[in-house]
């Protein structure tokens, strides 16, 4: 009888941690899933460590040689005998609970695809940073606008459906960030969800991919981004696609603020002409990112009346404390023009 949950792990040069990855699973209260672990190539003692470990539910496959990432979670689309799939990163650990809290949120809503959590923070030997939580969104519809900007998911709690998986062909070449790309693709044609409990505690360490490989990270994230433009039919000229990509760094040095109002106000016009997302939740959360970048790029003295362009702005949309502080942006610029 095939398990309900294959639990699957990228293993490579994971020495250090993936004994303790391991036998988080090993400990779980929901014990109907198999672990299914794919050796990409690694050259430490990662197998011997893999094989000390003798419960049957563990399944150890190797890659003829270290293919990355993209390949090695696809050999999930062939080798899961698991209705759902729960990822879990080789250097991360499992809280007791984590399997059973999602299997039992699928079993309540069958129409759900897509299913993570909160995480909290730990470092190389285990002990948690300082504000270690790790939070998410987790009404359905802020998590997939949020989504458009921001990844929405941590990679180690998340769980789907295998079933969506073969039939959105696996991930595609989008690595590191590949997990992104494929959330984005799940949440265009299926509802998602993230649970309000802690399901990993998620590993800081030095040889994190996503650290080791950042400039290739972000060339990839910036296809991503000129992808998600081109579907919502914005063309994706540079500029756009500088200040779109600039959100998911939250760094707003380089684009100006006529590149943002652009950008907002074609998102805007793109969601009214296909109703992607929610109208004026979404209209809320472009002015709520317009606020920042004016307050973080210190508009100064045209700090409210950008604030209050009429492309973006809603008086139901700004609150007082926003208000108040592009007041004081523009008194304070007004006061060093006058020195």
């Amino acid at each position: 009888m095939n398990p309900k949950i294959t639990v699957f792990m990228a293993a490579y040069n994971a020495a250090n941690y993936i004994s303790e990855s391991i036998q988080s699973i090993l400990d779980q209260t929901f014990k109907n899933f198999e672990l299914l672990i794919v050796n990409d190539g690694s050259t430490d003692e990662t197998v011997d460590i893999i094989s000390n470990f003798k419960d049957p539910r563990i399944r150890l496959i190797h890659n003829d040689k270290n293919r990355g990432l993209t390949y090695t979670r696809n050999v999930v689309l062939n080798e899961a005998r698991g209705e759902y799939i729960a990822i879990l990163d080789s250097d991360d650990v499992a809280v007791h609970n984590r399997l059973e809290l999602q299997y039992n949120f699928f079993q309540e809503h069958p129409d759900f695809a897509l299913c993570g959590g909160h995480g909290s923070v730990i470092d190389e030997v285990g002990t948690p940073v300082a504000d270690n939580r790790f939070t998410v969104p987790i009404e359905p519809d802020k998590i997939k606008m949020t989504l458009l900007f921001q990844n929405t998911f941590i990679n180690s709690t998340v769980m789907y459906k295998k079933a969506v998986l073969k039939e959105l062909n696996g991930y595609d070449d989008y690595a590191p960030a590949e997990d992104y790309e494929l959330f984005i693709r799940i949440s265009d044609k299926y509802p998602v969800g993230n649970l309000d409990s802690i399901l990993v505690k998620y590993r800081i360490h030095g040889s994190n991919t996503s650290i080791v490989q950042s400039e290739l990270g972000r060339i990839k994230v910036r296809s991503i981004k000129e992808k998600q433009l081109t579907k919502l039919q914005i063309n994706a000229d540079k500029k756009l696609t500088d200040a779109f990509f600039s959100i998911l760094e939250w760094d707003y040095s380089t684009p100006n603020f006529a590149d943002y109002l652009s950008l907002f106000t074609k998102l805007k016009a793109a969601n009214r002409s296909l109703n992607k997302y929610p109208e004026i939740p979404f209209e809320m959360m472009l002015f709520n990112y317009w606020f920042e970048i004016i307050y973080i790029k210190k508009a100064k003295m045209n700090a409210l009346s950008l604030l209050l362009n009429k492309n973006i702005f809603k008086w139901s949309y700004v609150s007082f404390r926003q208000l108040r502080k592009a007041f004081k942006l523009s008194i304070k610029g007004i006061g060093q023009l006058s020195t």
